[in-house]
């Protein structure tokens, strides 16, 4: 890790700026799904009683349609996003000074992508980014190692709570496409309106706390940059004036 630390310093704040506008959209649309999923449940429970038009059915699918290819749209960029600003804060932690990471910038992004263990690690990466960007902005020595006595950060909550709520959505996003796959009942398309609603309306609190996330985080590398390029500098020794043997009278 030593070797890292001589990468320089960028900010992530424009990727972090880009990843919180894109989160703002997700959590938007999430909320417009969510309402749209209730709609649909209203319809298909109309349905069974016969009391449900053709073109109030077609209606629907179409604004369905429209919302979930948004969906998918601002998924990719916010994601795209997001983890441009993960891998970015990552790279920053040994140009800061820390030492000892246990991973690198890659799993900031890999972590995601790779089958079981993206069940854990995208959190354990962001955990260390998290807490280490924390002691860094508060620490007094520019070239700190690790410091297990120092206390956790008091805002950790938040990375727990949002990886919590970023599985719960996905689990209920997955099961939700199970129970309409095939050629599904009325009941069942109910039933599949009701977890996506599920899955929509989680999005919404874990879209709010990535956004403060990225906002610490990125805060906390801009003060140790900041701090650590305004350390005071010894000033020079003073020349000596030159021998008396040199003056010319």
């Amino acid at each position: 890790m030593n070797a890292s630390s001589t990468q320089p310093f960028v900010s992530a704040n424009r990727a972090a700026r880009w990843s919180q506008r894109l989160l703002w959209a997700t959590l938007i649309i999430a909320a417009v799904a969510a309402t749209s999923d209730a709609f649909e449940f209203s319809l298909l429970s109309r349905t069974g009683a016969g009391v449900v038009s053709e073109a109030e059915a077609t209606a629907n699918d179409l604004r369905q349609g429209a919302i979930a290819l948004l969906q998918l749209l601002i998924f990719i960029a916010s994601a795209a996003a997001f983890l441009t600003w993960s891998y970015r804060v990552h790279k920053n932690l040994p140009a800061l000074g820390a030492r000892n990471l246990k991973y690198s910038p890659g799993w900031a992004v890999g972590g995601f992508f790779v089958p079981f263990l993206n069940c854990a690690r995208p959190f354990q990466v962001m955990e260390e980014a998290w807490r280490r960007s924390y002691f860094l902005a508060h620490e007094s020595d520019p070239t700190p190692q690790t410091h297990p006595q120092h206390p956790e950060p008091p805002t950790f909550a938040l990375v727990q709570w949002w990886w919590g709520l970023l599985l719960l959505s996905a689990a209920f996003g997955r099961l939700g496409a199970r129970i309409v796959a095939g050629d599904p009942t009325l009941e069942q398309l109910k039933a599949g309106s009701v977890v996506s609603v599920i899955s929509d309306l989680l999005d919404i609190p874990a879209a709010w706390l990535a956004i403060r996330i990225i906002g610490y985080i990125t805060r906390w590398q801009d003060e140790r940059a900041s701090r650590i390029q305004i350390l005071p500098m010894a000033p020079p020794p003073p020349i000596p004036p030159p021998p008396e043997s040199l003056h010319v009278n």
